[in-house]
């Protein structure tokens, strides 16, 4: 037993034993004060430093349950959340599925367009009925190419409304205005009636005959132009129509009721590859070095000669737009090997590079980039044309000339007698033909009719000095030589006769020269040899294209290419989808 004082007040405590220790006991005081540890439990000990285990206070035991309410709570928010995700991922993947379905008949609604302008239900507008029906402008002489003055196309004639847009309406507001033509089906209908039957609501169904939907479509003419398909003349004059379509289509999933509907557009027209894109081209290379005056440059001989037919401005240089008639882009100098460019030179158009040139041939672009005003592109391979093919046997007996005077011209073809015709199957045939002397003057006389050229067998063709006249459509197909140093070809910009007059075939191998001060308008194509512009000369130009194995251009010989040549003579395909977008779904 201990005793403690508290206050005044001397207590006694009795030891006993607590939990295995010894503690001492507290008693009451005499005011009733309980005397415990500071948890207010009478048998916990009084030590304030004790480490024992204590009950729970008063107010506690209600927070347990207030936690497993607040777990309870989050754990149902997060099942709802997880069931509302998955119900909308199930809702949405049935959306994309009915979206799709949708989108895929819109689709084959665009696929079917295409081969209905593919098929004989449709009628493209000739080039002969182009200025009657619709809004155009010609090219003129020597072809009378056609171009749509609008786009979209507007129908002057023969259509429901006047001076409106050309279009064909299977769906949606507006109406068909296409001219009242026939097609060459059997039966054959209007146009217009084979388009809407054809395309107007068309029902889709499945392998077991179950309709899935419908799809619609509607088409707007957004460009008509006319070209030259061929690559010799005679040319076949065609149309080229560019086709916006529109396809609405309405899925049903064969339930009745449009479920889901789409709508898709694309750019339908047929691939036109011309025969002459570039001013140069050249099957292994093409070098331009030298003066300034080493250059390329464009004019269009629909709006007339280039620099509005001055000579002095076509020998001078590429001119830029300082003269008429002058353009600085679309002259293009290409190679399916390689293109090497000196300091002083100027493309105006792109440096094409293409594939499939033979391993002797450099490759790629050599030069500055400042050189070229448009830019440096890769391209595909570009087959040479065919060379002429000549007669077993030729020249044989055929007559050679060496025309040396001007007293008066040397006119081709001879007189009577002759079995010739001029054809391209029966040539007029000429052995060596070689203009030197005191200004000669040779003629070739050509057709009128573009369709028709004339054409001449020559096995070897040499103008030194003097004049080569061309009156009309000519093809010169020569054989084995070709060098042309004189003042060239009189079909130039005097004479406001564009190059398509002339087109000059060389199947030889040996090096072809042109220049001096020849001012030459035409078409050479030396798919088998090299070709050699410049040299001697200043007032030396070249107005047309070339194309050829190689093609050096050395001597301040400048280069003015005709973009109407862009459009005669190439080849053309089906029509199919240029470009293709997505309007709603």
């Amino acid at each position: 037993m201990s005793w403690r004082k508290t206050n005044t007040t001397v207590e006694k405590m009795d030891d006993v034993s607590y939990a295995g220790h010894s503690r001492p006991l507290v008693s009451p005081s005499a005011d009733g004060d309980q005397r415990a540890s500071s948890s207010g439990n009478p048998w916990v000990p009084a030590s304030a430093g004790s480490t024992g285990n204590r009950a729970v206070t008063r107010g506690e035991d209600g927070v347990a349950l207030i936690l497993v309410l607040l777990a309870m709570l989050v754990m149902s928010a997060l099942a709802a959340t997880i069931v509302y995700t998955a119900r909308a991922e199930t809702f949405a993947s049935g959306n994309y599925k009915l979206e799709t379905e949708a989108d895929y008949l819109a689709k084959a609604g665009i696929q079917k367009a295409v081969n209905w302008f593919r098929s004989n239900h449709y009628q493209a507008i000739q080039p002969a009925q182009a200025p009657t029906y619709y809004a155009v402008t010609t090219t003129g002489a020597p072809y009378y190419l056609y171009t749509a003055n609008n786009s979209p196309v507007q129908c002057v004639s023969g259509c429901s409304t006047l001076n409106s847009t050309v279009q064909l309406i299977g769906y949606g507001s507006g109406s068909t205005n296409f001219p009242n033509i026939s097609n060459t089906a059997s039966p054959s209908t209007t146009v217009a009636a084979a388009f809407n039957s054809d395309l107007g609501n068309f029902s889709v169904t499945d392998a077991s005959g179950n309709q899935l939907g419908t799809f619609s479509v509607r088409a707007t003419l957004m460009n008509y132009q006319t070209v030259g398909r061929g690559t010799q003349p005679p040319y076949t004059i065609v149309p080229i129509d560019t086709w916006m379509i529109t396809s609405l289509s309405k899925y049903t999933g064969g339930q009745g009721i449009t479920l889901a509907s789409a709508e898709e557009a694309a750019i339908v027209q047929p691939i036109y590859v011309p025969n002459l894109s570039s001013a140069l081209y050249g099957f292994c290379s093409v070098t331009m070095s030298g003066s300034a005056g080493v250059c390329t440059d464009s004019f269009n001989s629909a709006l007339g000669a280039y620099g509005g037919g001055n000579n002095n401005t076509a020998a001078a240089g590429c001119n830029g737009n300082s003269a008429r008639n002058i353009i600085d882009t679309g002259a293009n100098v290409g190679a399916n090997g390689g293109v090497t460019l000196g300091s002083n030179v100027t493309v105006s158009g792109n440096v094409v590079i293409g594939t499939g040139a033979p391993t002797t041939c450099p490759t790629g672009y050599s030069g500055s980039t400042s050189s070229v005003l448009g830019e440096v592109i890769n391209g595909p391979y570009k087959a040479p044309p065919p060379a002429p093919t000549f007669p077993t046997g030729f020249p044989g007996t055929a007559p050679s000339f060496a025309v040396n005077q001007n007293n008066s011209p040397q006119v081709f073809p001879l007189g009577t007698g002759s079995t010739c015709n001029g054809s391209a199957a029966n040539p007029f045939e000429i052995g060596s033909l070689s203009i030197n002397g005191s200004s000669p003057v040779v003629e070739f006389v050509g057709s009128q009719d573009p369709a028709n050229p004339i054409y001449y067998d020559i096995d070897s063709l040499s103008e030194q000095t003097g004049d080569i006249y061309v009156s009309g459509y000519v093809v010169l197909n020569i054989q084995s030589g070709l060098s042309i140093t004189g003042n060239g070809t009189s079909n130039g910009i005097s004479g406001d006769i564009p190059p398509e007059y002339l087109v000059i075939n060389y199947a030889g191998t040996s090096t072809a020269s042109i220049g001096g001060n020849g001012a030459i308008s035409a078409v050479l194509n030396a798919p088998n040899a090299e070709v050699d512009l410049g040299g001697g000369g200043h007032l030396g130009y070249f107005v047309g294209a070339i194309q050829a194995n190689s093609v050096n251009d050395m001597g301040g010989y400048p280069v003015h290419y005709d973009l109407q040549l862009g459009r005669m003579g190439g080849t053309m395909g089906a029509p199919t989808t240029t470009a293709y977008s997505r309007q709603k779904m």
